[in-house]
């Protein structure tokens, strides 16, 4: 009788099956998953794998104007996306309540290694990564939740 084999590979402990990873609701402070999960925070989708991101959290001056998070991105907390394979070919980046620029490091780190950049609100940047993903491209999403109003 032959002994069952056991895969030692590692597991992604947020999804619970092969299908297609998606954002099904966004929500204030974060994303609920096509798998059922929920994710607090900044969310990276890339390959189908979600991972939350360490970004701090928008602070406001006297004035009342919220700093933008995705300006402390660099090339560090984006070298994920230089490693995987395949490399998406497009990441869509979702600003919260609105759309918001990344800074200037950040974008020259993604356009020298290759990827598209595509700017937009949340709630926008969610759905064309659902639409994109389901019409079978490789794209990644990084979003901040929806409820960040800079």
């Amino acid at each position: 009788m032959k002994e069952p084999q056991l895969d030692a590979g590692f597991a992604n402990i947020y999804q619970a099956d092969a299908k297609m990873l998606s954002v099904s609701a966004t929500l204030t402070t974060g994303f609920r998953l096509s798998n059922g999960h929920t994710v607090y925070g900044p969310l990276l989708i890339v390959n189908n794998e979600p991972f939350s991101l360490n970004i701090p959290p928008p602070k406001r001056d006297k004035d009342g104007k919220a700093s933008n998070p995705l300006l402390l991105l660099d090339s560090d907390a984006l070298a994920l996306l230089e490693i995987v394979d395949p490399k998406p070919e497009l990441l869509i980046v979702g600003g919260g309540a609105s759309i918001s620029p990344l800074s200037p490091s950040a974008r020259s780190y993604l356009t020298s290694i290759g990827l598209n950049v595509e700017l937009a609100s949340t709630k926008h940047a969610t759905s064309t990564f659902g639409t994109l993903c389901e019409e079978g491209r490789n794209v990644a999403l990084l979003a901040i939740p929806a409820g960040v109003d800079l």
